[in-house]
């Protein structure tokens, strides 16, 4: 029924059978990359605390008891405190993984995942606009090299990119008023989700439609019923009865949208639920309890160095210069080496030039014709706004926390500021713009970027991205005939792929030294027994054995189980850990820093 009420599609056309395709291609292709370059491991610290949290999940704990030899057993982001072990990331994409360590396929999470998210973007490209934008937007987002990257981890970026095109979809569909009120229930689960999963993208997410939210209801006080009163009636009769018809109109609206916050609320209060399992206090910032510096603002409670609007506007700039290529997989130029050596270790300006975003532009005037002049003037505003801090008294005030706030606020209002005036078609391709400029925005108050597994934290904007980049391909295929630009795109999306999108990801094999080389040697000196690796080394790095962490059960009853001997050569750290598994065979490796030798080769 749900599910009905969300698509009330007509018979399947062309058009369908293109998405499922899509949708099995972004499903293969996540089996595909997980296998071939990730081997289905975590190649990334926090890979490794969503598995340890999804692994605890799936036997229905939160928090476990903490081992003897504690320190021995030591993962990055997964904590010790008062006796409990646990990871520090807010619970609700391990909750969704959890279900892959059940079936023992973590990685089919994701896969699913991709294939929604397809689905959806197409959805929600046909009901705003029409199918060729919904089908054009979808490919974007299958071929995107960010999403084939993304899908393929352990990470819970393409789980919230799903939650947040369900919850835009669902919304757009309570706005049409038939099963207003399921329609708001499912908004609140996606919204839920989200919050459970990814707080600070769930504040950019909810931004654009809480003030849309704000402007309907307003719109239904203050706009006069299109029917009107008779004229027999008295004046005060007439007041009351608009005012009814207002006030009642109000409260259609209304009612959804308490739904909506009331389901949302209760799903994200799993963050607090978690919170009080791991350290007793609901408000607990768990990030924190690894580096202090870890939280969202500005200031030096913020970033290693304390965080400023300064530095967040440099990190946008890097970042937005590898989006620009990783998010179709456009860029001027080729992955050589230049771009390799970017990819594994830097996260400045990318070298090459993305082209990714050439197509924006021209959504705002398919949409709004001879209206799109306003969004020039608009957007020059904005960068204005930009601009002038930075070349104003040598930049000082880009440097004053207080000033960071009162301009990032007033940048997310400038971006709302036109819903007041919009409707309809004109008003959601401005949604969809918010919701990118939400996601980049309210990212600017977090102290750091993120280049390594492409620009993560923008990721959840790609439906966005992809639909207004469809809107002016859709145009020309209305107006030029379908197959020659339906054979355009099929051209560029493959070059994309085999040029751009497979090299690019294909630079994260073995990124960290993650590879099963390290498993199956302890297999094959395990002669299929229970193995106990014992790592030696006083100055060792979780990517010294990091493949073994991967494999290491938190309950300790894995086939295998590797441990830090943090005192080096045979005390009584190493004797200890030998009488912990008596039963299991000791196989033992020599690590300094990142590099580890297995002992007696």
């Amino acid at each position: 029924m749900i599910i009905s009420v969300l698509t009330q599609s007509p018979r399947p056309q062309w058009h369908s059978a293109i998405v499922i395709a899509l949708m099995l291609f972004a499903f293969g292709m996540s089996a595909f990359i997980s296998d071939v370059v990730f081997e289905r491991l975590p190649h990334l610290e926090d890979e490794l605390a969503y598995l340890f949290q999804a692994r605890t999940y799936a036997r229905g704990d939160l928090v476990i008891d903490t081992p003897e030899a504690r320190r021995s057993f030591w993962q990055p982001f997964v904590l010790d405190r008062a006796g409990v072990r646990f990871g520090k990331y807010t619970p609700g994409w391990s909750l969704l993984l959890a279900g892959g360590v059940l079936l023992d396929q973590a990685w089919i999470i994701n896969a699913w995942c991709a294939a929604l998210s397809v689905a959806l973007v197409y959805r929600l490209g046909r009901a705003i606009f029409n199918r060729d934008t919904g089908l054009i937007a979808a490919a974007l987002v299958a071929f995107s090299p960010m999403a084939l990257l993304l899908n393929a981890s352990l990470m819970g970026h393409t789980s919230a990119l799903m939650f947040v095109l369900l919850f835009y979809f669902a919304y757009w569909r309570l706005e049409r008023g038939r099963w207003a009120l399921l329609c708001g229930v499912i908004a609140g689960m996606a919204l839920g989700m989200v919050i459970a999963a990814r707080p600070l993208t769930a504040v950019a997410a909810a931004l654009p439609l809480v003030a849309w939210s704000g402007v309907r209801l307003l719109r239904a006080l203050i706009t006069p019923t299109p029917n009107p009163l008779p004229l027999r009636l008295r004046l005060p009769e007439a007041i009351f009865r608009e005012g009814a018809k207002r006030l009642s109109r109000f409260i259609r609206i209304l009612s959804p949208l308490i739904a909506l916050t009331i389901i949302a609320l209760g799903i994200g209060a799993l963050v607090p639920i978690y919170n009080v399992a791991a350290v007793g206090d609901p408000f607990a910032n768990l990030y924190t309890e690894v580096w202090e510096y870890d939280s969202i603002g500005f200031g030096e409670c913020c970033g290693r160095n304390g965080h400023t609007l300064e530095r967040g506007i440099r990190h946008l700039r890097f970042d937005i210069a590898l989006t620009a290529a990783d998010l179709f997989g456009w860029q001027w130029g080729s992955i050589d080496d230049a771009a390799r050596a970017h990819l594994l270790t830097e996260s400045t300006y990318y070298p090459h030039v993305g082209l990714s975003f050439i197509l924006l532009p021209f959504a705002f005037v398919v949409i709004w014709r001879r209206r799109s002049l306003w969004v020039i003037a608009w957007a020059a505003a904005l960068i204005a706004a930009v601009i002038v801090p930075f070349e104003f008294d040598d930049g000082r005030l880009t440097r004053d926390p207080a000033f960071a706030w009162r301009w990032l606020i007033g940048a997310l209002a400038w971006a709302l500021l036109p819903l007041i005036g919009l409707r309809g078609r004109a008003a959601w391709t401005w949604l969809l713009w918010t919701l990118i400029l939400s996601i980049i925005g309210v990212q600017l108050a977090y102290w750091i970027g993120s280049q390594r597994y492409s620009t993560r934290y923008y990721f959840e904007a790609l439906g966005a991205a992809a639909l207004l980049s469809a809107i002016p391909l859709a145009w020309l295929a209305q107006r030029f005939g379908r197959v020659w630009v339906y054979g355009a795109i099929s051209v560029v999306l493959a070059i994309s792929l085999f040029t751009y999108a497979l090299p690019r990801i294909e630079v994260l094999r073995g990124y960290n030294q993650i590879t099963r080389a390290q498993i199956e040697e302890v297999e094959r000196r395990a002669n299929g027994q229970p193995a106990l690796v014992i790592v030696n080394g006083t100055d060792v790095r979780w990517r010294a054995f990091g493949a073994l962490m991967a494999v290491t059960s938190p309950y300790l009853d894995s086939p295998i189980v590797a441990a830090w001997n943090y005192a080096g050569g045979d005390g009584a750290v190493k004797q200890q850990l030998i009488a912990l598994f008596p039963d299991r065979v000791v196989i033992e490796i020599d690590a300094n820093g990142n590099n580890a030798v297995f002992v007696n080769p």
